[in-house]
């Protein structure tokens, strides 16, 4: 299987601080996302992740893999933009 999912885009210190902004705010969905999880395994949750195609980044948000993968990504662009 192709590691497509895992290529992010060079970071860029012109937009670092939008960028770290934007990551905060995912980070806060997906852990909003993480809390309401018990409508996600319900079976009408289930089906309509199905139907809707958001099965597999809702269960990488309950798995904490997403939210790891984005402090990664904000840990990065901190360090090579010099940012705290």
């Amino acid at each position: 299987m192709a590691d497509t999912a895992q290529k992010t885009h060079p970071v860029n210190c012109a937009t670092a601080e939008g960028d770290l902004r934007a990551i905060a705010a995912e980070k806060k969905h997906a852990q909003d996302q993480q809390v309401e999880s018990v409508a996600a395994l319900t079976p009408a949750g289930a089906l309509l992740g199905l139907v809707t195609g958001t099965e597999h980044k809702r269960l990488s948000m309950l798995s904490g893999d997403y939210v790891k993968a984005l402090e990664e990504r904000e840990a990065e662009i901190k360090t090579k933009c010099g940012l705290q």
